[in-house]
């Protein structure tokens, strides 16, 4: 094993953190967030780790602790799903959520081993901004199921079964669950 001693092995670089301007342009804002640390990074993952519907960030560095790095900005809306395949693999990975909301779309795709030396959250994740739900969900399973649910309000995680109906809770939002394709 080679012992570098405090080198790092590809060089150390400020990190850094981009903000979606929402025009299809990024603004770096690592260093009015303070994360523009030049550690050796190794491994990244990203994950709600205080409930609160803003993404964490944990940070891996060489021959140095795990940084947390929490989110405390903003007070926008946001939507949480955590699907369990039944059919498909019980980590839903392959599956697809679309929202529509305020006349926007957004998707994510359930993967794992989507970093080096690190993996985030099976939990997808999406930004509302002012819009208090979602018009319209679609949940695409890699068996060939469908969900769809209209008016999902904001500010919650949704848990999504396979075949099955959302739960959140609470009141919950109208289900159109289909085992074919469309």
């Amino acid at each position: 094993m080679l012992d570098i001693g405090e080198h790092s092995l590809n060089g150390r670089e400020h990190k850094c953190l981009f903000r979606n301007n929402g025009d299809g342009t990024f603004t770096d804002v690592a260093h009015v967030n303070a994360v523009d640390r030049i550690e050796d990074g190794r491994g990244l993952s990203l994950f709600d780790f205080d409930s609160d519907g803003q993404v964490d960030i944990l940070a891996r560095n060489y021959r140095q602790p795990a940084q947390l790095l929490r989110n405390t900005g903003g007070s926008q809306h946001w939507l949480a799903f955590k699907l369990v395949g039944t059919k498909s693999n019980r980590d839903a990975v392959g599956a697809r959520v679309t929202i529509t909301s305020a006349g926007r779309k957004q998707m994510r795709e359930v993967n794992c081993g989507s970093g080096y030396l690190s993996g985030s959250s099976l939990v997808q994740h999406f930004g509302l901004g002012d819009a208090a739900e979602a018009e319209e969900v679609e949940v695409r399973w890699p068996s060939g199921a469908y969900a769809l649910l209209f008016h999902v309000p904001a500010d919650r995680l949704v848990h999504i079964a396979e075949g099955a109906g959302a739960s959140d809770g609470g009141t919950g939002p109208s289900t159109v669950f289909r085992t074919d394709g469309f």
